[in-house]
């Protein structure tokens, strides 16, 4: 696989579910020649993040192939980098994760977004847990992250919640002190 074109390849990916969805198609990769599962499978991601993102565009106008792309070249540098091109083992349950209400220092949604982006560096997503998800959307504009900006904060930062949330409190326009 060619690193300086990938996203070429990637982006084909992502038209094709992009036009399958919109044809009627809701199965994650139905569409997917075995080499496209190969290639996602080289990158470091799989069918459901391209299902999921082109869903999320087709019915609430985001993330669009932009944010698809720069979150997917900030997962591809880390199991690239990180996990050494090695596939996770292990995918946490839903019920893993810390409920929607949960919150540190105050900022509600906080350690759930950060457990989500962990996971999706690591490509341990459940298929039903999406990290930019509408949730996590309203999150990042209220607090003026890019989803990709939000992912590399919590690369730098993976085991320190409390240095991203002093980020937060630090840059969030919504908790600048008047």
């Amino acid at each position: 696989m060619e690193h300086y074109t990938f996203h070429t390849k990637l982006k084909e990916i992502w038209q094709k579910g992009y036009d399958d969805y919109q044809s009627g198609g809701r199965e994650p990769g139905a569409y997917l020649t075995d080499e496209d599962q190969a290639f996602l499978a080289s990158i470091g991601a799989n069918q459901q993040d391209v299902y999921d993102f082109t869903d999320d565009y087709i019915r609430y106008g985001a993330p669009d192939w932009e944010t698809f792309w720069s979150v997917q070249s900030i997962r591809f540098n880390y199991f690239k980098l990180v996990m050494k091109g090695l596939p996770s083992t292990t995918i946490p349950s839903m019920d893993e994760y810390t409920p929607k209400d949960g919150e540190i220092n105050g900022i509600r949604w906080l350690p759930r977004i950060i457990e989500k982006a962990q996971n999706k560096l690591l490509g341990q997503l459940d298929p039903d847990i999406m990290y930019d998800c509408g949730g996590d959307r309203e999150f990042l504009e209220l607090h003026n992250l890019h989803p990709a900006e939000f992912l590399q904060l919590v690369w730098n930062n993976f085991d320190d919640f409390q240095a991203i949330a002093a980020y937060l409190e630090e840059n969030s326009p919504a908790l600048q002190k008047v």
